[in-house]
């Protein structure tokens, strides 16, 4: 009977199709977001919004978060679970990103948490951003009436725009002395040399920095702009670096970075260390900032490069003398030295021997002669005596022979520091003005070279005659 009855009652009226009226849900929210309303990044930065619901009464129908959608926002993420519901049944990250739990719901503590890597100027999300009950379960709140929906809310205000940082508006160029490709000696002072035009004035800190080069120490850093002065802040250790303080005015940058060479150097450009930089949280340093951050300094001339090291000369050495040491002796006793340098590799620098000269030797003779190289093309027997090769030396022996008479005690010249082989690179005939790098002391293995005692005074004994 009942069953022929119900068309007539939907006739009248009486019974209705439509499911009854929903309502929203009986919530408080907060939205926060990292970084904060107002702040500016750079591409490529990730941004995070976490919407937090807490729903006070359960309900029948689906629930789903929503929030406004950018298209400034790349490489998404959304992670969504409930203290009560476990995670959502639905979630999708595109567009306006959205999560919905099944119905029935029940009461408890909802967590949205929407990220990705901003590309451009990111809106304020929170306009659009809601909670509603999903009556047709479609995690989507678009096409529920209004008065399904609660507006999600910013209490602490974090939630609002966020800027895009742009690299500076520059042109970079960094010069090498010497250039690379060359070979440079120890202690040799090298200079890298960067100018920078800023065309357009920026609202960030501005900052140089240089690829770290550990071979080389002594440093110095001097670093001005024709419109900005003297930089704040310099960095000589690690990757030297100079900021400007914000706000930068557009102008001529100049960075002047030098160090004294004690290893090889490597390339410092092109390197992802060697750049200009908005310097976004003002450290003096662009290796913490975004790529889309930085400029990279630019080597039209091609003389940036690396530096290889001039090593010191490969050579063995034996010294002997006569007397030996120990011996003692007298005035105008002669003494004499002889140095044998064999030289195992060759170089195209001069080569020097030098010997400590005592200056209680007189009447001095120096002979130096060479296997492959011949006689020494500079001979000098004063102070120190030294001999000469001119550059480039072939591998050979080298035979330095050194005498002169004593006219007092002679002190001992192995070992001594101006008893040595070097790499003459000035061709001055000495050993004294070579960075220590490329002096080679000469050897005694045998032991006879040493100090020399002097008879200075002589007994006389006469004969005594009786007299009658």
């Amino acid at each position: 009977m009942l069953l022929l009855l119900f068309p007539a009652l939907l006739t009248l009226g009486v019974v209705s199709l439509r499911p009854a009226q929903a309502a929203a849900p009986a919530a408080t929210t907060e939205v926060s977001q990292v970084p904060p309303a107002g702040s500016a990044v750079a591409a490529g930065v990730t941004v995070t919004y976490t919407a937090t619901v807490v729903l006070s009464a359960g309900q029948a129908q689906s629930l789903t978060i929503q929030m406004s959608g950018s298209a400034n926002i790349t490489d998404r993420a959304l992670v969504c679970t409930s203290t009560t519901n476990g995670a959502a049944d639905t979630v999708g990250w595109g567009g306006a990103p959205s999560c919905l739990w099944n119905g029935p719901v029940l009461a408890g503590t909802f967590t949205f948490v929407f990220s990705g890597k901003a590309a451009g100027p990111i809106a304020s999300l929170l306009p659009g951003s809601v909670v509603c009950t999903d009556t047709n379960s479609s995690n989507t709140c678009n096409d529920e009436a209004p008065g399904d929906k609660l507006a999600l809310s910013d209490g602490n205000g974090d939630v609002g725009p966020i800027a895009l940082l742009a690299p500076p508006f520059v042109s970079a160029e960094l010069n090498q002395a010497p250039p690379g490709g060359s070979a440079a000696a120890y202690g040799a002072v090298v200079t890298y040399t960067a100018t920078v035009s800023l065309t357009v004035p920026q609202t960030w800190p501005l900052t140089i920095q240089l690829k770290d080069q550990p071979g080389l120490t002594e440093r110095t850093l001097t670093c001005s702009s024709s419109s900005n002065g003297p930089a704040d802040n310099v960095r000589t250790s690690g990757a030297p670096s100079c900021i400007w303080d914000a706000p930068v005015l557009a102008g001529t940058f100049l960075f002047t970075f030098t160090g004294k060479m004690t290893a090889p150097v490597t390339d410092a450009g092109p390197s992802v260390d060697s750049v200009v930089c908005t310097d976004t949280d003002a450290d003096n340093l662009c290796s913490d900032e975004d790529s889309g951050n930085l400029v990279a300094l630019g080597d039209a001339d091609a003389n940036v490069g690396p530096l290889t090291l001039i090593p010191a000369s490969v050579l063995t050495s034996e010294v002997s003398q006569v007397p030996v040491a120990g011996t003692l002796v007298s005035k105008s006793t002669r003494v004499t030295y002889v140095a044998t340098v064999t030289l195992t590799v060759a170089q195209d620098q001069s080569l020097t021997i030098q010997l400590a000269g005592d200056p209680d030797l007189a009447n001095r003779t120096l002979t130096c002669t060479s296997t492959t190289n011949g006689s020494a093309d500079v001979v000098g027997s004063g102070g120190a005596p030294s001999c000469m090769w001119n550059g480039p030396v072939t591998a050979g022996v080298f035979t330095f022979t050194f005498a002169g008479d004593a006219m007092g005690a002679v002190g001992d010249a192995v070992p001594d520091a101006a008893s040595v082989a070097c790499k003459d690179f000035n061709s001055s005939n000495t050993c004294s003005d070579e960075n220590l790098f490329y002096q080679v002391p000469l050897a005694d293995a045998d032991g006879d070279v040493g100090a020399l005692p002097f008879q200075a005074k002589f007994v006389l004994t006469l004969p005594l005659v009786a007299k009658d």
